[in-house]
């Protein structure tokens, strides 16, 4: 290093080093991906575990609510049957009421008492024997759920193992991978008499810059919308395609300021399994609907999700102390009151796509949210996070890094529709 640099090769050395630190970057997200794709798939298992429970527990008031009232009007109809008895429900006493002595007035009485009676106790017992079959319908249903709770419950916990056994396997090609960085900006640190933090931060500002020029371009017409709905354009924005080499050029002695928070290590968080062009794409563009709050809401949420940097990613959580990335998206927009559809990354595409706040990736702006996809389609998702301008997002990354604001990785997976739950489309 010393010979590179008094030979006056320091240009190409930092090169060749910041070259390897992108690769090694690469190699860490690339190992990362698994351990996404296992907490979506948990988020997805948590999900519908909540809402078996959430069923079960609802039939079962409803169980608990029907037998209570089949066994009132069960009640009712014994008590009827007791009082039809005593004053002369069965056939002989009946007629005996009836002729016995008296004038026509109180004969006329006992046959309209005796019919209201029977009337009244048809009624009765048809209502107690409908209740009865309700409840029991309800009870059985009741039962169904139990145990289809059950299940789910233990699909979760299945799920959860399993997405857990994957966090440890990545953790260790991850660290490795970042052991191998820190070498590298120790000697990039040296090479261009700066500090390791210096040197990473440079480095990392780099990356954000190459990631949003591999971004589509604003577009240069404006979107305007007429009317409740807007047709969709006939060709949606292309995904990025992989490059072949990043960008070579050494970093300045002088290192880029970070926008916002930065960690002092290398966050590497989870991309897609193989940078390869998506080959399916969204065949339609959402319809937009009328705003019902400001832009200046995006800022609030990108304050909250920037002031949970640092926080632990932990699989299902959505706050306040930890969070998996769909959690944190949740979380954050929650804060102003801004409902996502659901705790995990396709429910929420499609929340968004529902509604008509979905935009295209060229018009992205600072607080939408950008979503990772294994083909191409919003049900291939399997991360997201919040975009915050100049290559950068917010994001709950994997369980080494947490939550983490950094470059946008491997920018060819995301889906060429961001959401946009607040501000103007």
């Amino acid at each position: 290093m010393r010979a590179a640099k008094s030979a006056g090769d320091v240009a190409s050395t930092a090169a060749e080093l910041t070259s390897r630190l992108n690769t090694l970057q690469d190699a860490a997200d690339r190992a990362a991906v698994g351990e996404q794709q296992a907490g979506q798939d948990y988020a997805v298992a948590a999900e519908k575990q909540q809402d078996a429970q959430d069923r079960a527990r609802t039939l079962a008031r409803r169980a608990t609510t029907a037998a209570a009232k089949a066994d009132t009007s069960a009640k009712e109809a014994a008590a009827l049957t007791v009082e039809m008895t005593r004053t002369g429900g069965s056939t002989s006493v009946t007629s005996t009421l009836i002729t016995q002595p008296g004038s026509a007035d109180d004969t006329l009485y006992r046959v309209s008492t005796v019919a209201r009676l029977t009337e009244h106790a048809a009624d009765t017992l048809a209502t107690a024997q409908a209740d009865s079959r309700t409840a029991a319908a309800l009870q059985h249903q009741a039962t169904t759920a139990e145990r289809a709770l059950d299940a789910a419950r233990r699909t979760a916990e299945t799920t959860l193992a399993d997405a857990t056994a994957t966090a440890t396997i990545t953790q260790t090609a991850v660290a490795e991978q970042q052991r191998k960085q820190q070498t590298v900006l120790t000697q990039l640190a040296y090479l261009n008499d700066t500090t390791v933090e210096q040197a990473t931060q440079t480095w990392q500002a780099q990356r954000a810059l190459t990631a949003e020029a591999a971004l589509p371009a604003p577009t240069t017409v404006p979107r305007t919308v007429a009317g409740p709905s807007i047709d969709p354009p006939s060709n949606p924005p292309a995904i990025a395609t992989p490059p072949t080499s990043r960008p070579t050029t050494a970093p300045s002695k002088t290192p880029t300021p970070s926008p916002s928070k930065q960690p002092t290590t290398t966050p590497a968080p989870n991309p897609a399994p193989s940078p390869s062009q998506p080959s399916k794409q969204p065949t339609t563009a959402p319809i937009p609907t009328q705003p019902t709050v400001t832009p200046s809401q995006a800022a609030k949420v990108l304050s909250y999700a920037r002031a949970q940097v640092g926080k632990p990613y932990v699989f299902g959580a959505a706050g306040p102390n930890a969070y998996d990335c769909s959690g944190l998206v949740m979380a954050a927009y929650n804060s102003v009151g801004v409902v996502t559809g659901g705790h995990n990354v396709v429910w929420q595409y499609n929340h968004f796509k529902s509604i008509g706040r979905l935009v295209p990736l060229a018009d992205r702006q600072p607080g939408d949210i950008l979503f990772y996809s294994t083909d191409g389609t919003g049900s291939g998702g399997y991360h997201n996070g919040i975009y915050s301008g100049n290559g950068k997002m917010v994001e709950a990354a994997n369980t080494r890094v947490g939550v983490v604001e950094r470059d946008i990785w491997w920018p060819w997976q995301l889906l060429p529709y961001v959401a946009r739950p607040t501000g103007s489309l």
